[in-house]
């Protein structure tokens, strides 16, 4: 008999993920822990070594992408399954991320246990909501961010070395490090982007600093 995957799950409600390691084992896989931060997720994946990570893209402290990333960053071996819960969420992950398995937050358990199933047979699956919010997510860019260098103009050069940091899909303590500045001056330097841009929350910050780098260098020079 096939052994199933070690999971961990990546979710910052304790109450999910709950539900979420009943379902799971009900269907007999190792949920091996859980994360509701984006620090015990890191520590977690070192400690437990899973075969599958479930994770969501809101955090206390980072977001689902960047834990991805900085996991692959480290070699992580496994596979992921990204629960995207909006349209830029969907569009994020699928421009930055290679997941094995991308499913919304709100398709339910079937859709998760068949996603584990592609991936168990060496397929990465996609669900059909999924599809359609990249679909509009693109279509909502399209509409309403004009990516030309008149965006960038508006802000000052720390604050286009943050955008660009951000593109590279560094995390704060990253980006702290490589500027010799504290979190806390890089998370003010953030709020003042999203501010001077109209922003609502750090997806859509990250999606547009995305969108840009095409411009930061033309810009540079």
């Amino acid at each position: 008999m096939q052994t199933l995957p070690k999971v961990l799950l990546i979710h910052r409600s304790t109450l999910i993920c709950e539900v979420l390691r009943e379902s799971l084992e009900q269907r007999e896989y190792d949920v091996v822990s859980y994360a509701t931060s984006g620090e015990d997720a890191l520590k977690n994946t070192s400690k437990y070594k899973p075969d599958v990570i479930i994770v969501s893209n809101y955090l206390s402290d980072y977001s689902g992408l960047e834990i991805v990333n900085q996991l692959n960053k480290e070699s992580f071996k496994g596979s992921f399954i990204f629960l995207s819960q909006s349209a830029t969420d969907a569009r994020l992950v699928h421009q930055k991320l290679n997941v094995a398995g991308h499913i919304h937050t709100f398709d339910g358990m079937s859709e998760l246990f068949f996603a584990l199933q592609e991936i168990r047979s060496g397929r990465q699956y996609t669900s059909q909501s999924v599809k359609k919010e990249i679909s509009k997510s693109y279509k909502e860019e399209t509409d309403s961010i004009q990516m030309d260098t008149a965006i960038l103009k508006s802000l000052t050069p720390r604050e286009l070395q943050i955008m660009q940091a951000l593109a590279d899909s560094n995390t704060t303590p990253q980006i702290a490090k490589q500027f010799l500045i504290s979190p806390a001056t890089v998370n003010n330097h953030r709020a003042n982007i999203m501010h001077k841009l109209k922003l609502r929350g750090r997806n859509q910050l990250i999606g547009v600093a995305i969108s840009l780098k095409p411009f930061y260098d033309s810009d540079a020079a």
